[in-house]
């Protein structure tokens, strides 16, 4: 009778505990992370810069050209994620890509494949700057090297508020795209 009363008392309590520690993302939750906000070239040598999409929730990716496995799962998500978005959700939605193979990735390499690819969002670059090393220090962004290439390169893709604070970050490079939509649909009803 008394494992009977404390499996009970379990259930009323367990939930209230996790209850407490779950977030409201299906991704990892940053909890307003304060971000960088760099000011990068675009593949049409425009300059561009994080705080141009101001009051935009912004989904910020790192990629690079020559990746033949995780990035082009990440950028052809992230095309699926744009063509399931309202026009309406489109206006509030800014999507931007970071290469990180900044010394292949120039705006000509980019432009070509981005409309190789279908990719119609700005993709960044420069060349060897103070600016792109400390955007990657900042998001945490392992560049890419063709002397130590790691096979596994997961780079995380940013769900940034419109007051461009980090909301949510998608580690995996294969994520659910249905969840990461939640998730964008989520930070665009907090605002």
């Amino acid at each position: 009778m008394r494992a009977v009363v404390f499996a009970i008392t379990l259930l009323f309590i367990l939930p209230g505990c996790m209850d407490s520690q779950n977030s409201i993302f299906n991704g990892k939750d940053l909890n307003n992370l304060e971000t960088y906000k760099f000011t990068l070239s675009d593949q049409n040598q425009s300059s561009v810069s994080l705080e141009d999409h101001d009051g935009k929730v912004v989904v910020l990716a790192f990629i690079y050209t020559r990746c033949d496995d995780v990035c082009l799962i990440i950028s052809s998500n992230l095309k699926y994620v744009k063509s399931q978005l309202t026009s309406e959700e489109l206006e509030q939605i800014s999507f931007i890509s970071v290469t990180i193979d900044w010394k292949h990735d120039s705006p000509e390499v980019l432009k070509n494949w981005s409309i190789d690819m279908g990719f119609d969002w700005p993709h960044l670059t420069d060349w060897n700057s103070g600016e792109i090393k400390a955007t990657y220090t900042a998001y945490d962004i392992v560049p890419y090297d063709e002397e130590e290439y790691q096979v596994l390169h997961l780079q995380p893709v940013y769900i940034l508020d419109s007051n461009l604070k980090g909301q949510v970050m998608w580690s995996e490079f294969d994520w659910p795209v249905d969840l990461f939509i939640e998730d964008l649909r989520t930070v665009l009803a907090l605002q």
